[in-house]
């Protein structure tokens, strides 16, 4: 999955990827599912992680309308 499919994904809220991908939102430092509801961010505030942990790593914390932290454990005990 490139760059340019995951800004997709964003823009769209496209829940299919919730999961496989996070969005940094860089002014907030806040981190989202791709899905989120929250106003979509510019293409030049968004950093892209590959798990919610690096982007934690990084400073970023967990949105409080997508819940990516409390969502995250939800999908891996599902699998």
């Amino acid at each position: 999955m490139d760059k340019q499919e995951k800004i997709k994904a964003i823009q769209n809220r496209d829940n299919k990827y919730d999961g496989k991908f996070f969005c940094g939102v860089k002014t907030t430092k806040i981190v989202c599912f791709p899905s989120c509801s929250s106003r979509t961010p510019l293409e030049k505030n968004i950093e892209l992680f590959d798990t919610l942990e690096e982007a934690i790593q990084n400073g970023y914390r967990p949105c409080k309308r997508c819940k990516p932290d409390i969502k995250t454990k939800n999908l891996k005990e599902e699998k």
